[in-house]
């Protein structure tokens, strides 16, 4: 028995598992090996012991559980997510467009609220999948300015205005 109370063959084992594991400070055996030696050190070990550990267990790098974020932003995509609709069809998002244009009690609407409210409302939305079959939308406003007999736009003069929509009279 050693200091450790390991005998001669658990404490060898217990060195041959420290160079394999890199802990040099904690090797006898190591002690004094100049650092440029200590992987050709650890190569003989594993050359003629093999690389699986003998007495220590490798360290697991245990993957952290999944927590979910408490923020208040995060919590609220949640629950768009859960009360999103996820089967839809064309005429649903244009009737949950006039709906909304309808419920705001202004006559023009700021467009970004009602993109925003379909986006919500409607799981994955993507206005290709919208419109007439082989019509392509690459956005929702293009997929509304194509039902005038329902919606008007009109935008602010400048390039970067707000755009409005209200339901066609």
């Amino acid at each position: 028995m050693n200091d450790l109370g390991l005998c001669e063959a658990c404490y060898a084992k217990l060195e041959r598992d420290l160079i394999r594991m890199r802990d040099w400070e904690y090797s006898a055996e190591a002690f004094g090996v100049p650092n440029e030696q200590l992987e050709v050190l650890r190569d003989r070990v594993i050359r003629e012991y093999g690389a699986a550990s003998e007495l220590l267990e490798q360290p697991r790098d245990h993957k952290p559980k999944n927590k979910r974020s408490k923020s208040r932003v995060t919590q609220r995509k949640r629950e768009i997510v859960a009360k999103a609709v996820r089967d839809y069809t064309t005429e649903d998002v244009l009737q949950a467009t006039h709906d909304f244009i309808q419920a705001q009690g202004n006559e023009w609407v700021n467009y970004s609220r009602v993109s925003q409210y379909l986006y919500e409302r409607f799981y994955h939305l993507k206005p290709k999948h919208l419109g007439l079959p082989g019509k392509k939308y690459k956005s929702l406003l293009k997929f509304i300015a194509d039902y005038p007999e329902r919606f008007q736009l009109r935008s602010e003069p400048d390039p970067d205005g707000v755009i409005w929509i209200r339901l066609s009279q």
